[in-house]
Order: structure tokens, then C-alpha cells, then sequence
């Protein structure tokens, strides 16, 4: 079953597929006595805020968020398939039903 809504105007058509990678920088501070329990605490921290569109660790006390960027682009695009007309029965000179459906 395709999870394209597909009708006789897509026949012919052709399906590309866009591949974007993304990258996430998150910086955050903790106040502890070495590196160990600065480690665990945040680790331990549930408490989140929102920065750059992304849930960053950030209690408002000992825990909090520095800075986040989200760095990413479009690495390609390129042909994956095409969209096609199908007869549901083709033995059956009759029978002129079809589906519209993809072809990868």
C-alpha cells in the first residue's frame, strides 16, 4: 500500500528521494566538583528547555544549557522511481481496471 495519495494524474511521474544530514552542537554547563560528577549530573538532569528546536538539558539551577546549533544540509537528490498504471487483472481482456501505483 502506498503512503503517496496517487491518482491517474501522477502516471508517468517520477519519485525522487532528497537526503538531508543533520548535525546537533549542544553545549551545557554543570557546577560539580570534578569531571566524574558533573558527568552524573548530567546524566541525572530530566528538566529540559527548548533551544534551536531541540530539548536541551537545562535545571535552572546546576545544569544548564549553554548553547545549541543544529548544522545540516541537502546532500542529494536523485531518481529512487516512477509512478505507473498497473492492470489489476491482465490476462482479462474484459477487465479494464488498473491501479495507480509505484515502481521502484
Amino acid at each position: 500500500m502506498s503512503e503517496f495519495s496517487l491518482t491517474d494524474k501522477d502516471i508517468g511521474k517520477k519519485i525522487f528521494e532528497i537526503e538531508e544530514e543533520r548535525v546537533i552542537t549542544i553545549k551545557t554547563r554543570v557546577v560539580a566538583n570534578d569531571r566524574d560528577e558533573a558527568f552524573e549530573k548530567y546524566l541525572e538532569c530530566n528538566d529540559t528547555r527548548v533551544c534551536e528546536e531541540h530539548e536541551c538539558k537545562h535545571n535552572g539551577d546546576d545544569v544548564i544549557n549553554h548553547y545549541a546549533k543544529d548544522y545540516g544540509g541537502y546532500k542529494d537528490t536523485k531518481e529512487v522511481g516512477r509512478i505507473i498504471k498497473e492492470e489489476c487483472f491482465p490476462d482479462d481482456d474484459e477487465d479494464d481496471s488498473y491501479d495507480v501505483k509505484e515502481e521502484y
